[in-house]
């Protein structure tokens, strides 16, 4: 176990829950800035909490907060079952920026792991990397197993216009015991 488990917390995020995902993303201005074009805006955490990629349903969707006492660190937007009924798809891993590299973002990756056991179908974690974040984010996700599949698609977002590639890795925890 690392450093935090024992001070670590995961629940689900609810809408009231809103004003500590706001002040999380605030505390991230670059990855916005990167992807959007812009700082957060200040309904980014309303729209994280219930946007829904095209044909997915409000039952596939579950926001993960990871806590460290009682302030919200990190922060896990799934859809299981989408776009595929095998795979769960990561739209979005935020770790406060002033707690980044401390392990979390693998921290809470592997509560997201722990969680798609419930769904057997689940075979494989999907990720969408917007190139203009890449030099950030590949050297994470290539970190926690995660591929690219050659598949890529348009990214506007906005200001922001972009590509955005497939990455994935299977269902398989990577957490030391």
């Amino acid at each position: 176990m690392d450093k935090w488990s024992s001070q670590l917390q995961v629940t689900r995020l609810s809408i009231e829950q809103a004003a500590g995902l706001q002040r999380l993303m605030e505390s991230n201005p670059g990855y916005s800035q990167r992807v959007t074009g812009a700082v957060p805006a200040a309904d980014a955490a309303i729209e994280a909490l219930t946007a829904l990629p095209p044909t997915a349903r409000a039952e596939q969707k579950i926001d993960l907060g990871l806590w460290l006492d009682a302030e919200l660190v990190g922060f896990a937007d799934l859809i299981v079952g989408w776009p595929r009924t095998d795979t769960v798809h990561i739209g979005l891993l935020m770790i406060d920026s002033a707690r980044q590299a401390e392990g979390l973002g693998r921290q809470i990756h592997e509560e997201v792991l722990a969680l798609v056991q419930d769904y057997p179908s689940i075979t494989t974690c999907r990720i969408t990397i917007v190139d203009t974040n890449a030099a950030e984010a590949e050297p994470f996700w290539t970190s926690l197993g995660y591929r690219p599949t050659g598949e890529a698609s348009n990214h506007a977002s906005g200001d922001q216009k972009s590509c955005a590639r497939t990455w994935t890795r299977p269902v398989t925890s990577t957490r030391k015991e």
